[in-house]
């Protein structure tokens, strides 16, 4: 995905000193621009993953995302957690680029059902590193706890996704979680 394009006047086709511009198009794009979420990367499965035990694995890749520095980004992963054994606890969590990168998301327990049991992870994160950053974010899974195995479930009509949001200026989103 590319990086959204600066808003200017001759990007839009008005000449800088018109004021009809500055007036009527150029500040509303402004603040659409800066304060409405728009999509950056909508990752999706359909299938089920590989069960495991203790070790994290990697349910969903993202493509690579850049992430403009003073700006911040609303990730979500949701997905459907199976477990084995009633008791089970999964553990999900969105990393930076593989199983040992940095945690953007790090869930709590979720308790798992004999079967399928939703979980929804969201969280603000924030670009103040001074330069973009680009990077895959991996969707991973894990037994916290339990005797059976963890897997996360996916259909055609029930997808697991990771979604990446540019929400905007940074400085809105005051101790945001920091995207280094």
């Amino acid at each position: 995905m590319t990086t959204r394009p600066a808003i200017t006047q001759a990007v839009a086709g008005f000449p800088a000193s018109d004021a009809w511009w500055l007036a009527q198009v150029y500040n509303p794009l402004v603040y659409l621009y800066n304060y409405t979420p728009q999509v950056l990367s909508y990752t999706a499965i359909t299938a089920n993953t590989s069960t495991t035990t203790t070790t994290e694995l990697v349910a969903i890749t993202t493509p690579s995302i850049t992430f403009q520095n003073g700006r911040a980004y609303r990730i979500t992963y949701k997905g459907l957690g199976i477990g084995t054994t009633t008791g089970d606890n999964g553990q999900f969590r969105v990393r930076k680029t593989n199983t040992s990168g940095t945690a953007y998301i790090d869930g709590f327990r979720t308790y798992l059902f004999a079967g399928n049991t939703m979980f929804n992870l969201q969280n603000i994160c924030a670009n103040n590193s001074g330069a973009d950053i680009t990077a895959a974010l991996v969707g991973t899974y894990a037994l916290a706890s339990g005797g059976g195995t963890v897997a996360v479930a996916a259909s055609t009509n029930n997808v697991a996704y990771i979604l990446v949001e540019d929400m905007g200026i940074s400085s809105n989103f005051t101790n945001a979680t920091a995207i280094t």
